[in-house]
């Protein structure tokens, strides 16, 4: 049970963990840079060396909208070149880039980032800031009813008590991503099918505590009083996380 746990958390701090939720612009600015990168290999094996400017990989027919990405090649020689790509007017200073000298492409860190994104660099930071502060406060919940499920599960292990606490566990994944989508998803964020595909799943396991803690509260009919709170709670989660959900899906897929 308590791997379980530890297992449930894991998936859920990978909400914050890499780029799961992704702006177009990022995801156009990225997509760019890695044709170009695709069209650098051609015109190398051509010519013995790489593109210079946009002018000489005209044939080649590289698409991207110039409004919404910001695409330059910096330097290139015979061995060698240096690429970046990021939105021409980025939200989430996110930069990458191809560098041969640095073993090919990357995300730049911060320190790099600032050469690119200029004037809204400070607010987008601050914006971050309070986002990770909202994130921090939402895992520390998370862990307090993490370490409450534990507890009752100490106290009120039994074969008539199980279906109860199962109905807490399963609840409380699919709350933290609800809670992951109501914090990052917006009108510009790309839903992907990874989004989806895990937005359906925790709507199942939402649905699944539902009706687990339905059917045990039908089936005990003076449970213990502690076990009827945590079951109210648990039916309150899981009623508004797979709404949450299933908004969601119908509104973004």
């Amino acid at each position: 049970m308590k791997q379980l746990f530890a297992y449930s958390f894991f998936l859920l701090f990978l909400t914050s963990c890499g780029q799961i939720f992704e702006v177009d612009a990022d995801v156009q600015a990225r997509q760019a840079l890695w044709d170009l990168m695709e069209i650098q290999d051609k015109f190398y094996q051509e010519n013995q060396r790489y593109a210079t400017g946009h002018a000489e990989i005209e044939k080649y027919n590289l698409k991207y909208h110039s409004g919404i990405v910001y695409l330059e090649i910096e330097s290139a020689g015979k061995d060698k070149y240096r690429a970046v790509s990021l939105p021409a007017e980025s939200t989430t200073a996110r930069v990458f880039a191809y560098d041969s000298d640095q073993g090919g492409f990357y995300e730049m860190a911060e320190d790099e980032v600032s050469r690119y994104v200029l004037g809204a660099l400070r607010h987008i930071r601050e914006e971050k800031h309070k986002k990770d502060l909202n994130e921090l406060t939402g895992w520390i919940l998370m862990g307090g009813m993490a370490f409450l499920g534990l507890r009752f599960f100490a106290r009120h292990r039994s074969p008539e008590n199980n279906t109860a606490i199962w109905a807490y566990i399963l609840c409380l994944p699919a709350m933290g991503w609800a809670v992951a989508l109501l914090g990052n998803i917006e009108a510009d964020v790309v839903f992907t099918s990874a989004i989806a595909q895990a937005t359906w799943v925790g709507m199942a396991m939402a649905l699944l505590a539902l009706a687990l803690g339905s059917s045990w509260l039908m089936k005990n009919k003076k449970p213990p009083a502690p076990l009827i709170s945590l079951l109210v709670c648990t039916l309150l989660i899981s009623l508004l996380s797979a709404g949450v959900m299933g908004y969601m899906l119908t509104t973004f897929s």
